[in-house]
């Protein structure tokens, strides 16, 4: 494809969609550490974060134009190879001491230049993976032996290894994502029904079959009963929400952030939103979100072929349900998982495989185009022709 044809066909209001909220969130993960990074004597630096994350969202930028420009049918290829690696990263963090330790979970792996966390890559391998196979098994999906055992194998494994960190938010997201494939791709309803009730039952005994889990659950349904212990986050999320009013005290005028909210740069980024910027600035980052959703589902509509239209739809909602969990988290509607709010949470792993997410996305959306605008061609030659003949 030639440079011109590509650039006429890329998604513009979607790429306009991306930079806003990746420079959004630049600014806030500034807003939001510089009080801490500048008081810790390890780092001692103001703009600490900020550089890191300018430093990241640039190395994104670029994985995002090159994977707009890969074919995202090429990937077909790759999905085992990618499926494998992710599970033997995951395997690696669960049974030997390559895991790295924060904040009681043990999510990462020390590759030297930075931390790098496995359960992000699974978010979209298994998307790729549920894409291909339901794809490749569409004559078979009434089936549930022959059509959707396969791929449930796979997911049940990667979900117990994510859990396992642990980490049941980003388990919970990659099984709604793949859910949500699966219901477009075809499947029978009574087969979905069944795994839908199963899913819940086992995510609701993962959650009262361990203390802190269940802990988490009924502090996120009281949390003033225990402002102190377990529900502290949430108090102190809850207390800079209300602050913030209709229009904020102000960016960078937040309180919350100098040393009562912890994680105030990643998990709990939207909360220092709504104190700095208020209802205001929490409504544009819902509308953004919104708008994003509804451009995922209108390239899925006009993708090319069911591997475009199922990816589509896989990337569009693991990233809307991830900024789903991290609203309800933050607000007290949901329990708090210590997922990340997409493209606006500090964090280099979050964001490299989120902007490779979307330039599989953004292909997806230039090979629509092309196709559109041939149909487009196509139509005005076969009405041009038939004038010819008319007037003859």
């Amino acid at each position: 494809m030639g440079l011109k044809k590509h650039l006429r066909n890329i998604d513009y209001p979607l790429f306009t969609i991306i930079i806003l909220l990746s420079l959004f969130g630049l600014v806030m993960v500034y807003s939001a550490s510089f009080v801490e990074a500048g008081l810790d004597p390890n780092i001692n630096d103001p703009a600490h974060y900020f550089k890191r994350q300018r430093m990241w969202l640039m190395l994104g930028l670029i994985v995002f134009l090159f994977m707009s420009i890969f074919s995202y049918r090429s990937l077909r290829g790759l999905t085992k190879v990618l499926l494998y690696t992710t599970i033997v990263l995951l395997l690696l963090v669960a049974f030997t001491g390559l895991g790295v330790e924060v904040n009681g979970a043990t999510r990462w792996i020390n590759l030297q230049l930075f931390l790098f966390q496995p359960s992000e890559l699974a978010k979209i391998g298994m998307v790729l993976y549920f894409a291909h196979v339901l794809t490749k098994k569409e004559d078979r999906l009434h089936s549930f032996k022959d059509g959707l055992l396969p791929p449930l194998i796979i997911l049940i494994i990667v979900f117990l290894l994510i859990v396992a960190q642990p980490d049941l938010g980003t388990a919970t997201s990659i099984i709604a994502a793949c859910g949500i494939i699966l219901l477009f791709a075809g499947a029978r309803f009574i087969h979905l029904f069944s795994l839908a009730t199963v899913a819940i039952g086992s995510v609701a005994l993962l959650i009262f079959g361990a203390n802190y889990r269940k802990s988490r659950v009924t502090s996120f349904l009281e949390p003033f009963q225990d402002p102190s212990g377990e529900s502290y986050q949430l108090v102190h999320s809850l207390i800079a929400i209300a602050s913030g009013e209709f229009s904020g005290v102000g960016l960078a005028n937040s309180v919350q952030k100098a040393g009562f909210l912890p994680e105030a740069h990643t998990d709990f980024i939207l909360s220092i939103i709504a104190e700095e910027l208020g209802f205001i600035g929490v409504l544009i980052v819902v509308i953004a979100f919104m708008v994003f959703m509804y451009k995922g589902i209108l390239i899925a509509k006009r993708a090319p072929d069911q591997f475009g239209r199922l990816l589509a739809l896989g990337i569009t909602f693991q990233i809307i349900i991830q900024a789903i969990i991290n609203m309800g988290a933050i607000t007290g509607l949901m329990p708090i998982t210590g997922i990340t709010l997409p493209l606006i949470s500090y964090g280099g792993s979050s964001l490299l495989i989120t902007f490779f997410s979307l330039g599989i996305l953004m292909n997806i959306a230039i090979k629509g185009n092309i196709k559109r605008g041939y149909q487009v061609e196509d139509i005005e030659e076969t009405y041009t022709d038939n004038r010819i003949r008319s007037v003859k």
